[in-house]
């Protein structure tokens, strides 16, 4: 009976909010106004459901429903009294996300407050922050997303206040020490979130940090260890351009994920897969000549998802059967993906136009299916710092994994194989456009559509990513085979 209360509490409680919020649209309020009232009021839903629920699935349902509602509100740009005056975001949906995520996971291990903490920051701090910071901030907060100074300081405070009524309340010890780290890693969250994202990154991050430091080590410790330091890294890729927000989001799940099972290893592994491909992009396309230089491209979620899927499935096949051969299986497809990603971002340098790797030919610049030298070499140096970052790795942190030459010189060898059956696999099947007269031949059309585009060669489904994710496939393929 008491969850019904509690269901019937919320449904008038949240419909009182919107209520509101309606009225105050239809008496003349922006809608920038309207939708931070919704914003900080929602907050105040957390009593009652701290105070009625027993269980993480009631809790949940009523924000996993307008998970649903406002999806459909954000794509289909109703509720105008909910959107933002300077450019809709789906920071509604991020907010309703959150909700359910901190429902499920504090009512599951059975302290509300945990929640409460991330609910609180999010609602009050970052709502407060918003219209503090619009209204009187005018210095902007260094390497933030726009943030401004007077708007971080509301931000710290208001969490602040919020956090350590929460503590005390929960008879928590050093709660304003442990109140002012949580409201100084929300304002942090809070400057550096772009596009709606601090909806998910002060909430989560905040009730995160606080369980993984002030909370007893569980069984669901390394995987909030691996989401805050993946979403730290997820979070500044999409500020600096790396990563699409949809894009972030996979490689945060994909790196807590890969913490959770495989430790530091397997996540220093990623991150060293992630970064030095950035940067030796980077690197030479300053030094390279105008006329060579390659445009950054911004991954998106399926290129996460296609360089992240072999590897990961190896990983959760080692933490079933506690194998340590297939955990050297994942290690090498990351060298793999490390391996074939150097190539492409470091050979498109190369001085000479590369050789297709079936016919010997030279052919055009930056097509997949080409090598050379240059991209040689960097497969080699990828693959090979791979393989001893991970035999170092694995040492360190004392996994039962074989660490001597075989296992090194496998990984290595994978990693070159991976990136040669990519380039086979570009030769054989991705498809090739020619756009009406002109010489030079695309691998995708553009965003516009295939109107102009003739395929010349491949196959109109196998794209780059597709390339990636079979080539990937078939190293881990190989490697089982060779080890199991």
């Amino acid at each position: 009976m008491q969850n019904y209360i509690g269901m019937g509490l919320s449904l008038v409680y949240v419909g009182l909010v919107l209520a509101v919020s309606g009225i105050l649209s239809r008496k003349g309020a922006s809608s920038e106004a309207t939708r931070k009232f919704v914003h900080i009021a929602l907050g105040g839903w957390w009593v009652i459901a701290a105070l009625y629920f027993d269980s993480p699935l009631w809790a949940a349902a009523l924000p996993a429903v307008f998970i649903v509602v406002n999806g459909y509100a954000y794509r289909k740009q109703v509720l105008r009294f909910m959107s933002r005056e300077e450019g809709n975001t789906p920071g509604t949906v991020y907010y309703a996300v959150s909700l359910t995520a901190l429902a499920l996971f504090s009512f599951w291990i059975g302290n509300p407050y945990v929640g409460a903490l991330g609910v609180f920051s999010m609602a009050f701090g970052d709502g407060f922050a918003a219209v503090i910071g619009k209204r009187y901030g005018s210095r902007k907060v260094p390497f933030s997303s726009g943030k401004t100074l007077a708007g971080s300081a509301v931000m710290f405070a208001v969490s602040f206040f919020s956090c350590a009524a929460v503590l005390l309340l929960a008879g928590r010890p050093f709660a304003v020490l442990v109140a002012a780290l949580l409201a100084a890693a929300a304002a942090v969250f809070e400057a550096v979130s772009s596009d709606g994202l601090d909806n998910l990154t002060v909430p989560l991050g905040v009730s995160a940090l606080y369980a993984v430091l002030f909370l007893p080590a569980a069984a669901y410790t390394p995987v909030l260890v691996g989401l805050l330091l993946s979403g730290a890294v997820a979070v500044l890729s999409i500020r600096f351009g790396l990563l699409t927000v949809a894009g972030g989001l996979g490689a945060a799940i994909v790196g807590a994920l890969a913490f959770s099972i495989g430790g530091w290893p397997l996540w220093l592994l990623l991150m060293w897969f992630f970064g030095s491909s950035n940067i030796a992009s980077r690197i030479m396309a300053k030094r390279s000549n105008a006329e060579r230089r390659k445009k950054h491209e911004t991954r998106r979620l399926r290129q996460v998802l296609a360089n992240s899927v072999p590897f990961l499935a190896c990983a959760v096949v080692y933490a079933i059967t506690g194998d340590s051969r297939f955990l050297i299986v994942s290690a090498a497809a990351l060298a793999a993906s490390t391996a074939d990603t150097w190539a492409s971002e470091i050979g498109v340098f190369s001085a000479n136009p590369p050789i297709n790797i079936l016919t010997g030919k030279r052919m055009q610049r930056g097509l997949s299916g080409g090598v050379s030298p240059l991209g040689l070499v960097a497969t080699a140096i990828g693959s090979t710092t791979s393989a001893f970052l991970a035999m170092l790795l694995f040492h360190a942190f004392g996994y039962s994994v074989p660490t001597g030459p075989d296992a090194f010189f496998f990984i290595i060898a994978c990693g070159v194989l991976g990136s040669l059956v990519d380039s086979v696999l570009g030769s054989l099947l991705q498809a090739k456009y020619r756009v009406s007269e002109k010489p030079d031949l695309v691998e995708a059309p553009s965003a516009g559509g295939r109107g102009g585009y003739v395929l010349v060669s491949g196959y109109a489904w196998v794209t780059n990513d597709a390339v990636n994710f079979m080539s990937g496939a078939i190293i881990v393929a190989l490697g089982l085979l060779l080890v199991v």
